[in-house]
């Protein structure tokens, strides 16, 4: 199955983009988050993509990074919600953000996207609420070793994956082994 393209930007809309892969057109649909991170046209563009085929059509969805992709595909496992209501929810919202609203169960903000009502905001509050990454009652070296991440511009979500599994395995490393372990992971892109 496809999991990324890299070609030329050719075209950008608000709603998608052109990509030529070696003389092919691929049209691909992003959320705004991506779209505000892409390179000029003409130049080198690549994107983590999922391909949807519908009874009529196939669409490609492209996003800047992993975690955009696996939230978009968690997003339309929920009932009602379908790759459009899931790319608006990715253009409304950063992925910190989004869980950021989860853990505050503020189906307000979630209404607020083109598509989705209160019973389809409770549902992404459920369905997601079990999986939020939890930072409290955490040690005080894995809690630190999260901010380090933090502030280098790592995504909270992923910091804390990635720390908590090394952590886990190794629960007497210090701070600093702690840091290097995770920035050399999240190098390898392995969680």
């Amino acid at each position: 199955m496809l999991y990324g393209i890299k070609g030329i930007l050719r075209k950008k809309e608000s709603l998608f983009v052109v990509i030529d892969v070696n003389g092919l057109l691929f049209r691909v649909f992003v959320p705004l988050s991506t779209y505000s991170k892409l390179p000029q046209l003409n130049e080198k563009c690549e994107l983590f993509i999922e391909l949807i085929i519908g009874e009529k059509t196939l669409r490609f969805y492209g996003f800047h990074t992993i975690e955009e992709k696996d939230l978009f595909n968690t997003l339309r496992k929920i009932s009602k919600i379908g790759a459009q209501t899931a790319l608006s929810i990715l253009s409304t919202f950063s992925i910190e953000q989004f869980y950021q609203i989860v853990s505050n169960r503020d189906e307000k903000m979630l209404i607020e996207v083109p598509g989705i009502g209160k019973k389809t905001a409770l549902s992404i509050i459920v369905e997601f609420s079990s999986k939020l990454p939890q930072t409290e009652n955490l040690d005080k070296t894995v809690y630190d070793a999260i901010e380090a991440l933090e502030s280098l511009g790592f995504p909270k979500h992923k910091s804390i994956k990635i720390v908590q599994s090394i952590y886990n395995k190794n629960p007497t490393i210090s701070i600093e082994d702690l840091i290097k372990e995770a920035l050399r992971l999240s190098k390898k892109d392995v969680l």
